[in-house]
């Protein structure tokens, strides 16, 4: 499968959120970084994925370019509209992914974006006049972080929950 496949792909199922899907095409020691979430490694980047899918409503993703850059390394622009639940708002966004792949899997991935021009739109008046500052985006940026290690460790003890076993008396001796 060639990369251009591979994104293509990949921006299917993120156009279907189906994060199994997109994360499938992940090697399990990905890496990820995006300006909201940083860097990001392994399952925090499937967990990423998992939490964000589940938040949107009324998704609609158009890919405007894919390219290839060479043998390991292709990029995708990519616009998306939703609704955001949490927020309540019309969210447009704009973004150029770039993917570096080995074996069959995507083993790298970033997605570049305007922070400030996203965090205008989510948070509103407040984003709108405090978006563009540091001390805003860090707050944001640090507000995602918790939520996805929240995120992740709710995943953990459902998963730890699931591997329980549970004795009781049997009633049919």
């Amino acid at each position: 499968m060639t990369n251009i496949e591979m994104i293509g792909l990949f921006f299917a199922a993120f156009g279907n959120l189906d994060h199994r899907a997109m994360n499938a095409l992940y090697s399990e020691d990905i890496i990820y970084s995006d300006p909201l979430f940083g860097m990001l490694e392994g399952e925090a980047v499937k967990d990423k994925w998992e939490m964000c899918v589940g938040e949107i409503r009324d998704f609609r993703l158009t890919v405007i370019k894919t390219e290839e850059i060479d043998h390991e390394y292709a990029t995708c622009r990519w616009k998306a509209t939703w609704y955001a639940s949490r927020f309540r708002k019309q969210i447009v966004f704009e973004a150029k992914s770039f993917m570096r792949f080995s074996g069959g899997r995507i083993i790298e991935h970033s997605d570049g974006f305007s922070l400030t021009k996203w965090i205008a739109q989510a948070y509103g008046w407040k984003g709108q006049f405090f978006g563009w500052l540091n001390f805003m985006k860090r707050r944001v940026q640090r507000e995602y972080r918790q939520r996805l290690i929240a995120f992740s460790n709710s995943r953990l003890q459902m998963q730890a929950g699931d591997q329980r076993r549970y004795r009781s008396d049997s009633f049919d001796q």
